[in-house]
């Protein structure tokens, strides 16, 4: 599963929503959120987490559409 998350996001070529990465691999995020974490600590991939912008104060950035991630070129 580890390879299967680097090969989409190299494919895809940008960084991806975990939702994404959910969608395509048809596996739960709250699966995915582990082992994504894991190949950032072993820096195969990198994490882009995007600051909420509509000044609501409702935490969307722990939202999976605002955390994303990208292959280490």
């Amino acid at each position: 599963m580890l390879s299967g998350i680097i090969k989409i996001l190299k494919e895809r070529g940008s960084a991806l929503s975990v939702q994404e990465i959910s969608l395509a691999l048809d596996i739960d995020s709250r699966a995915l959120h582990p082992m994504l974490d894991m190949l950032v600590q072993k820096g195969k991939i990198l994490k882009v987490e995007l600051p909420c912008k509509t000044g609501c104060g409702g935490g969307c950035t722990k939202s999976d559409t605002m955390i994303f991630y990208k292959a280490v070129a």
